[in-house]
């Protein structure tokens, strides 16, 4: 998913969303759709190789809520629809893929970098496609995040870093997950704003040190946002893989509306 982050959180405005609180009592609500394709894999050594045609639509909307300055309440809703092929046979997927539900709170500022830590939890109603390590259908996972925001000024333009690392814990022995998602956002129009996003994980098994990873995937994005009223932004984003091991090789674009009130 591709986020519009801080839109108006550079310089002195209030900042909406990512790793900046939501003010007490204001809601942001988020429903980006995006179209997911792959034709090829990575291996497990890293290298693509062509597998089924898979294609993925999934309708994801997300709210924050401040309940108080320093704690914003978060959650997600994923619909998904998923096709691929098995021996020339159509394979269909329907359901709600995941509820995700958790808190953001805000620990303070140091060095000009505001930090917050958000623990979720995330139910899955759907198998995952092209990660054999995934969440399976019925699994509740935990996970806490570490996010840090910081605004900056580049050529008299505003700018922000939004940056998460955190880590997911799996049920029934599957392998925990690691992920760092890595936002630069700059805005060289009072309502336009370009993003360059990184979005990385790894599946690492428990048991012995230095257990290496199962699964690797790194994904590079562009977003353009456009604000279109004082309530309601638009987003339009493309990501691709770049890199990865044990997962696919996907492509995809993302379409988001956002309203604040």
């Amino acid at each position: 998913m591709c986020f519009i982050v801080a839109l108006n959180g550079v310089g002195s405005a209030p900042a909406f969303a990512g790793a900046w609180p939501q003010a007490p009592g204001a809601i942001e609500i988020i429903v980006p759709f995006t179209i997911a394709t792959a034709s090829e894999d990575y291996d497990a050594k890293g290298k693509s190789e062509r597998r089924n045609r898979y294609t993925k639509r999934e309708l994801a909307p997300y709210i924050e809520y401040g309940l108080t300055k320093d704690i914003t309440l978060v959650s997600t809703l994923a619909l998904t629809h998923e096709e691929t092929s098995w021996l020339g046979k159509p394979l269909v997927q329907r359901a709600i893929s995941r509820v995700e539900a958790g808190a953001r709170f805000t620990l303070g500022t140091w060095q000009e970098t505001l930090f917050s830590i958000q623990p979720l939890l995330a139910f899955h109603g759907a198998e995952s496609e092209g990660d054999p390590f995934a969440s399976r259908r019925g699994d509740i996972d935990g996970e806490i995040d570490l996010t840090m925001g910081q605004n900056f000024k580049l050529f008299g333009m505003d700018g922000f870093t939004d940056n998460l690392i955190g880590i997911r814990v799996k049920p029934a022995s599957r392998p925990s997950e690691v992920k760092a998602n890595i936002t630069i956002g700059l805005r060289p129009f009072e309502r336009t704003m370009f993003m360059l996003k990184s979005e990385s994980y790894a599946s690492f098994s428990g048991g012995g040190s230095g257990a290496p990873s199962e699964v690797q995937s790194n994904k590079l994005g562009l977003s353009f946002v456009r604000e279109l009223d004082a309530p309601v932004s638009a987003e339009i984003c493309a990501m691709t893989s770049v890199s990865g091991r044990n997962t696919i090789k996907e492509q995809s674009v993302s379409f988001a509306l956002w309203y604040r009130f």
